[in-house]
């Protein structure tokens, strides 16, 4: 009897993990609740200038439409809308990541950032000593990812917006719209989300690194990927002359509007005033090129030459 009840309940388990994997796979891991935060109030460093009537139009026009799931990243979940003009990107707040249990506690100590940012009622329990640390190191590598993605955020939209695309940044509360956004998940299910409560930012609609240069090489239009390939170099030495590096510099991260190269990855920057000397910046062409090098000569060799010689010459330029 006890053996019969031992193989139920591990057959239970079983299924419910495999349809709880069935459901993530399907999602891709978005449901609502996901990018809903009431525990994160108004910070003053993440306010951006009101917008212009103009900009304000603008913003409205993007907002009146669907927009539907793209894709997911590691902070974000995507949605692009009907128009084909514009992402719009919203956070994964939740508390249950298992990033923040697995790094925060094992891993990494952010315990100093534990309610720096959040007045979520976990930050205020009295615990013993060894349970109150480890909440304060969970409830930390939450905050000081938020912390981390959010000023990566402002920094871009402050001084990077032609090198991202970014249109509009949306960290703090407002009364701005006073209405909901419509979006669909992967399964086609609608949502209705309120725009003024939520945190979100908006990108121009860019096709991604890969995607854009298969398409071209597909087409035999040699002469358009020379010329995309000089965008993204130019791309990286304006970001760096500005004094920004970028933590996570990979092809995944790049996207094409055109031939035009933008960093549809926000939340990696950071200012350092040093990368602005050519020497430095230098180097940074030099290693953040050596992944799209591999790329190219395993995808497309024909633009391995023209790769190597715009950096030869970049990194071996006398400056003024």
């Amino acid at each position: 009897m006890f053996i019969k009840f031992i193989l139920k309940f591990i057959i239970s388990i079983g299924l419910f993990v495999g349809l709880q994997q069935l459901i993530e796979l399907k999602t891709h891991g978005f449901y609502l609740q996901k990018i809903l935060a009431t525990d994160l109030p108004y910070q003053a460093r993440w306010e951006t200038p009101a917008l212009t009537s103009v900009e304000q139009s603008k913003i409205d026009e993007l907002l009146s439409q669907p927009y539907r799931f793209i894709g997911a990243g590691s902070e974000c979940f995507a949605f692009a809308s009907d128009d084909g003009k514009a992402v719009i990107k919203f956070f994964k707040l939740d508390h249950a990541r298992p990033v923040y249990l697995h790094r925060g506690i094992f891993f990494e100590d952010h315990s100093e950032f534990a309610a720096t940012l959040s007045n979520h009622p976990l930050t205020r329990l009295c615990l013993p000593p060894l349970f109150n640390q480890a909440l304060r190191r969970f409830l930390g590598m939450r905050e000081f990812r938020i912390d981390r993605t959010f000023s990566s955020l402002k920094l871009a939209f402050d001084a990077l917006k032609e090198e991202t695309g970014l249109i509009y940044l949306h960290l703090n509360p407002t009364e701005r719209f006073h209405k909901s956004l419509t979006i669909y998940d992967s399964c086609g299910i609608a949502h209705q989300v309120d725009l003024d409560t939520t945190k979100f930012f908006m990108q121009k609609k860019a096709i991604p690194f890969e995607r854009h240069f298969a398409l071209l090489k597909q087409k035999g239009e040699h002469d358009l990927a020379k010329a995309s390939i000089d965008s993204l170099i130019d791309m990286i030495l304006d970001r760096c002359k500005k004094g920004f590096a970028d933590r996570d510099i990979a092809t995944k991260n790049f996207g094409y509007i055109g031939t035009q190269a933008i960093e549809i990855d926000c939340g990696s920057f950071l200012k350092k005033e040093k990368i602005a000397d050519p020497w430095i910046y230098k180097q940074e062409l030099f290693y953040a090129t050596l992944r799209l090098k591999r790329y190219f000569a395993k995808r497309y060799p024909e633009m391995v030459e023209h790769l190597e010689k715009r950096v030869h010459d970049e990194v071996c330029s006398q400056q003024p």
